[in-house]
């Protein structure tokens, strides 16, 4: 277990989290993303609001129509991430931390929308805000603390690295949030449809990473997952939840 520093409060990385390396240099020479890749040799943590990047930004990516009942695209990959343009003012007087939202050019989603989406999951009284000193505000400058990523499993796959997300699951390793397209637009059967609630749970859990947070399990039947639960791979008997301050009962 690994000891950090997250805006002034220690907590203790999880081994899935700590000592990430980066990618290797034949992964993201074909990835164009829009930060410098990572030097192979330098694992780098989280920044905090005094650690910024300095890379350029590319374009928002473009909103595709589909044709009326169309089957939206989460798996033709084109390696290419947009930043999604805007801003969210955090909430609170907490310390700061900064996160941009990057699509995967090509993917069949509104970029608005998913911002939106995930903004308001993180500002939701019911999530980190509530357990963390933290208030979590969007941008879309260079300087952001972490990289909120959505992608097709092909991507995922390779943001990942050296995680093994078989095309199927997200992850977080360094500044990066990947979160798995095929996962945010059909959720999980364990869901029952509610697809909204289980992009509450992706989005959480991810950021739970980031914010040095290991992995839990179902601990009582019928009471609600622990959102450090990985519960894209089974339940094990809870109940779905995707909020950090509601615990079994």
């Amino acid at each position: 277990m690994t000891a950090l520093a997250v805006l002034g409060t220690v907590v203790v990385m999880h081994p899935d989290v700590a000592n990430r390396r980066s990618l290797a240099a034949d992964v993201v020479s074909g990835v164009s993303a829009p930060v410098t890749e990572v030097p192979v040799s330098t694992p780098r943590p989280v920044p905090t609001p005094t650690q910024k990047l300095t890379t350029p930004l590319r374009p928002a990516p473009s909103l595709t129509r589909q044709p009326k009942g169309a089957k939206p695209n989460v798996t033709v990959s084109s390696g290419k991430l947009a930043v999604v343009p805007g801003f969210n003012k955090a909430t609170g007087v907490r310390d700061k931390l900064t996160y941009r939202v990057e699509i995967e050019q090509g993917l069949s989603v509104n970029g608005a929308v998913v911002a939106a989406i995930i903004h308001k999951t993180l500002a939701d009284p019911r999530g980190w805000q509530a357990v963390h000193p933290v208030s979590f505000e969007r941008t879309d400058k260079v300087d952001a603390d972490l990289r909120i990523i959505l992608a097709t499993p092909a991507l995922t796959d390779k943001l990942c690295l050296p995680l093994d997300t078989g095309g199927e699951v997200s992850c977080r390793v360094e500044d990066r949030v990947v979160l798995n397209a095929k996962r945010w637009m059909y959720a999980i059967p364990a869901y029952n449809g509610d697809v909204s609630l289980y992009r509450s749970y992706l989005v959480n859990h991810e950021v739970g990473h980031a914010l040095g947070h290991g992995h839990s399990t179902c601990t009582k039947a019928k009471t609600p997952a622990p959102v450090m639960m990985q519960q894209t791979k089974g339940l094990a008997g809870c109940l779905p939840n995707a909020w950090p301050t509601i615990k079994a009962t």
